[in-house]
């Protein structure tokens, strides 16, 4: 405190020392005005002159990938081939036309073939793929009597031998006029064709077959066009069979329908088949490989799957033809039931069960689902062999075996 000589206390003083305290830490040490006023506040400032709060960029939530959605048509998978008509218009005769099997895998150099295993040619073609294979170049009717006692049970009937030479015939020549078209091959020697084992497969069962229906193939009609249809056949329906069109998307055609056949086929040894494990491990390598050799990205991207569902079945038959796969994040993938047996049969591992048919019920078991109730062997289109063989001991001929598995079809000798 400030005194002066005579011991008062001089308040000027300290007020003054107060403001220049106050302006050194308001103002920066600048002089403070004389005509400031400290009783009354400032007025406010112009609206104009005041400024806006700076703004802050605020970055848009982080959106993650969308995931495939899966069309509402699923489209046939590349690996079973083009999608051709379902009825093709052919003359009303032809000269007995000459068939291409390809007898060997395509392999990385030229494979040894002894040509005196087969008749016609031989020949090895250079693929486009730098790969080589061997074709079997013969006329169709001896190609098929090579075919026939390596699908069918050498003591089955005359009947049934007949049956499967003209289905055998009417398949062979669909793929002359399709695949062939713009393939070095018409068909494989193997289960994804016919099966075909060449002069050594051949039994005089076989050929009088062949010779007594000579030149016999099966024909169709619907709303627009008759002509030639793909006579697909299986060993085993369990009971009832599926069209092309359900099986993996080929056009739906008259003869190749949806039909309860009952225990036509029992005898077949896979009729009923026992339960199946697999695990979601094991169905999630199968699928997710399946997408990607398809070009599907609904099911190629699928991670760990948790849940396998049929989703949808025929109302006639009952049998499975939607599959639903779900993984642990949600995601969902979409199958028909003939490509989920499929996958699981070419899966490139070699270390997933492959179930019979696509004729079964599914149960979750934790890890696992167990595939319950199976029936049949294959595909189930078409001509049940174990069935044609059944109703050829009941005394029928081979043109009512046909009509009962190929309904709305008729058989044409074209040669």
């Amino acid at each position: 405190m400030i005194r002066n000589s005579f011991g008062h206390r001089l308040p000027f003083f300290k007020l003054s020392i107060g403001v220049l305290l106050a302006g050194s830490l308001l103002s920066g040490c600048q002089t403070v005005p004389t005509n400031v006023s400290y009783n009354t506040l400032p007025p406010p400032p112009a609206v104009g002159s005041l400024t806006s709060e700076p703004t802050v960029a605020v970055a848009p939530p982080v959106t993650p990938p969308s995931f495939p959605a899966v069309p509402a048509i699923l489209p046939k998978p590349k690996i079973l081939g083009p999608l051709y008509p379902g009825i093709i218009p052919i003359a009303s005769s032809m000269r007995e036309p000459w068939i291409r099997v390809r007898i060997t895998q395509e392999s990385a150099t030229p494979p040894y073939i002894n040509p005196h295993f087969y008749r016609g040619t031989v020949s090895i073609v250079h693929l486009a793929d730098g790969k080589y294979a061997a074709i079997n170049s013969l006329p169709i009717e001896s190609y098929l009597a090579g075919v026939l006692s390596r699908e069918l049970y050498g003591s089955w009937l005359p009947a049934t031998y007949r049956a499967q030479a003209i289905a055998a015939r009417t398949y062979a020549l669909y793929q002359i006029v399709t695949f062939g078209r713009t393939h070095a091959w018409d068909v494989t020697g193997g289960q994804n064709s016919q099966v075909y084992g060449g002069k050594n497969a051949e039994t005089p069962r076989a050929w009088n077959a062949v010779r007594a229906t000579t030149g016999d193939i099966m024909e169709t009609r619907n709303s627009q066009e008759m002509g030639l249809f793909c006579a697909f056949y299986s060993a085993c329906n369990g009971g009832a069979s599926q069209s092309a069109a359900e099986a993996w998307g080929d056009p739906s055609v008259p003869p190749l329908v949806n039909r309860l056949f009952g225990t036509l086929d029992a005898n077949c040894p896979e009729f009923t088949w026992p339960t199946m494990t697999l695990s979601l491990s094991q169905i999630t390598q199968a699928v997710t490989w399946w997408g990607q050799k398809n070009d599907l990205p609904y099911l190629a991207e699928l991670g760990p799957i948790r849940f396998v569902r049929i989703t949808q079945r025929n109302a006639v038959t009952h049998r499975p033809m939607i599959i639903t796969l779900t993984d642990v994040a949600g995601h969902v993938g979409k199958m028909r039931a003939e490509e989920f047996r499929l996958a699981l049969a070419l899966d490139p591992m070699r270390n997933v069960p492959a179930p019979p048919s696509s004729f079964f019920r599914i149960q979750p078991d934790g890890n696992n689902i167990e595939l319950i109730d199976g029936h049949g062997f294959g595909h189930g289109i078409g001509l049940s062999q174990w069935g044609a063989q059944t109703l050829a001991r009941r005394g029928w001929r081979a043109r009512s075996i046909l009509q009962t598995y190929y309904p709305h079809s008729w058989i044409h000798k074209e040669w």
